[in-house]
C-alpha cells in the first residue's frame, strides 16, 4: 500500500470528505480564540466583531474546540457560623425597608 503511493507519478490527495463545509477558517478560528481569551468579550461581542455571517453558536463551538473554555464545577460555599447567622438576624430589622417609612 505505501510502495503504491510512493510509486504513484501524481501526489496523493486524500478524498474529499461528504458534509457542509466550514464557515470559518483557520486563521479566523485564531482570531475568535485570541477575541476570547485576551479582550474576554462576549460570544455575542466576538459575533457582532467579526466580519463574517457566523451564528453565536459557531462562535461558541470554535472557543470550546479550541480547549480555551473548561468547564468545572464552583467550589461549594461554606456554611454559616452561629455566629454569621445571629449577626444577620440582628442586622436584618434594622435594614429592611419597604419603600415606606
Amino acid at each position: 500500500m505505501i510502495y503504491r503511493v510512493l510509486a504513484r507519478k501524481t501526489p496523493y490527495e486524500p478524498k474529499p470528505r461528504s458534509g457542509r463545509p466550514p464557515v470559518t477558517d483557520i486563521r479566523s478560528d485564531r482570531w475568535i480564540q485570541r477575541m476570547a481569551s485576551s479582550q474576554k468579550m462576549s460570544v455575542r461581542e466576538i459575533t457582532r466583531a467579526s466580519r463574517l455571517q457566523i451564528s453565536k453558536n459557531t462562535v461558541h463551538r470554535r472557543i470550546i474546540e479550541s480547549g480555551y473554555m473548561i468547564h468545572a464545577k464552583m467550589a461549594c460555599r461554606l456554611p454559616l457560623s452561629k455566629l454569621h447567622i445571629s449577626k444577620r438576624l440582628q442586622w436584618a430589622p434594622n435594614h429592611m425597608s419597604y419603600g415606606y417609612k
